[in-house]
């Protein structure tokens, strides 16, 4: 069923109210580029938490390992909205076309987007916010774990993803041990598949960091002062405190009742209006589920920072388009991630490939992951992701050639040769030949876990 379109008035005037829940990136892209408009309505911004919006990022990286203080993950607030911290959206009468807070106030809105993002999906019984079991989504949270691991001396990390590869990490840079329990054969395996998966499992092991993959915790208990997770083999594994760094879910529960199909996310059109919303209603961030269109017709969503900011501003430009003809919105998601000695950098949608090629660069220097590896990802023959370990150059190059959709694997092995000869030779004149780039598909030919 497509959005239904209307024609407020306020997107003929510029006026009216706009209410924006939630307090991310993309609510801020989304107030700044009303006002970028020429928006001069009113803007109400329902912040859940009671803390400024804040670099979410910073949560697993700096806050924990101490280089980071929270006034340093501050974001500059957009001006010209007022803004509720400490008030959540909690329910929604999109007929009336009114939002009600956490604090029992009604807000009517003429324009309203969605942007709660995710939140925390944890099992039932598992003693999460109790004395040294722990969440991380917020900055709060990341406090109480910089704090609890003054006492610790090992930590376990429940969940193998971006989140907690970085709080591992943290965690390691503080000279405690680290543990990470997660479901998959490799770290990352969501995120990069299981090929690039292997290599930067491979490095975070020799860095120090214990991993129990393709095991799912099923209870965590206490025994003599440290807590026992217990595994769906029967194993334990012990530690001093617990972090749940996984199990994010939309946050849409305040949309029940809206006839919304919130079936993972809130389903929108291409322009990021709300399926069966009369179209004054629009999504962005992790809760919005799209087709995105330069990836097919299928809708999915895209929970990094850079698409969150995006599609703000695609969202708001959705709504003060009225019944004009929103553009479809279209993204490349990309993000980077900084983990011990690599340089992570992924751009596209390679969960979407079934072939992955990697190109290796400096052969015999370190481990495959520090010395440089570029991976394309290929569905049908076509390109639809690339990510890099420190291969930053060549990461760059290939994203270009990716939005102009016309990179072959053959361009990322030329570029990783020009580059290892323009080293070679200023390293040392007599070595006058590039190294031989190692194309690597489908099966793991230089790593193992």
């Amino acid at each position: 069923m497509p959005a239904r379109r209307g024609t407020p008035s306020w997107a003929l005037r510029r006026t009216g109210k706009v209410v924006v829940a939630g307090g991310g990136p993309a609510a801020i892209s989304a107030v700044e580029e009303l006002r970028a408009r020429g928006f001069v309505g009113g803007i109400t911004v329902l912040c859940g938490e009671p803390t400024p919006p804040y670099d979410r990022t910073e949560c697993s990286k700096g806050l924990i390992d101490g280089h980071r203080r929270p006034a340093d993950a501050a974001l500059t607030l957009p001006t010209g909205a007022h803004w509720r911290l400490g008030e959540r959206a909690v329910e929604v009468d999109p007929v009336l076309r009114v939002v009600t807070s956490s604090a029992g106030t009604d807000y009517r809105y003429d324009g309203l987007v969605i942007a709660t993002g995710t939140r925390s999906d944890i099992p039932e019984g598992w003693p999460v916010d109790g004395a040294g079991v722990f969440q991380l989504r917020t900055v709060n949270d990341a406090l109480a774990i910089r704090r609890a691991m003054r006492g610790a001396g090992k930590v376990a990390i429940i969940g193998g993803g971006l989140t907690g590869c970085e709080l591992a990490c943290g965690v390691l840079q503080t000279a405690r041990e680290a543990v990470i329990v997660d479901g998959h054969r490799t770290l990352l395996g969501d995120a990069v598949g299981a090929e690039l998966g292997a290599l930067v499992t491979s490095e975070h092991r020799t860095a120090g960091i214990e991993t129990v993959l393709g095991r799912a915790v099923t209870d965590i208990g206490r025994r003599g002062g440290r807590f026992r997770l217990r595994l769906d083999d029967g194993d334990t594994v012990s530690a001093d405190m617990v972090v749940l760094a996984a199990g994010q879910t939309p946050d849409t529960g305040w949309l029940d009742g809206t006839g919304f199909d919130l079936a993972d996310g809130v389903l929108c059109d291409e322009a990021l209006r709300v399926v069966g919303g009369d179209g004054t209603v629009v999504a962005a961030g992790a809760v919005a589920r799209w087709p995105n269109l330069r990836y097919g017709a299928a809708a999915s969503r895209s929970g990094h920072w850079v698409a969150a900011m995006e599609q703000g501003c695609a969202a708001a430009r959705t709504l003060l388009a009225g019944d004009d003809n929103a553009e479809p919105f279209t993204l490349v998601p990309r993000y980077s991630s900084h983990q011990y000695r690599l340089r992570l950098q992924v751009a596209g949608r390679p969960d979407l490939a079934d072939d992955v090629r990697l190109a290796r660069l400096r052969q015999g220097r370190h481990g495959p992951a520090r010395a440089g590896v570029v991976a394309t990802y290929h569905r049908d023959e076509r390109l639809v992701g690339v990510a890099a370990i420190n291969a930053p150059g060549q990461f760059g190059a290939a994203v270009r050639s990716h939005y102009a959709e016309g990179l072959d694997v053959t361009l990322i092995a030329d570029m990783v040769a020009a580059a290892e000869a323009a080293e070679a030779e200023a390293a040392e004149a007599a070595r006058v030949a590039a190294p031989r780039i190692e194309e690597v598909v489908g099966d793991f030919a230089y790593a193992s876990v």
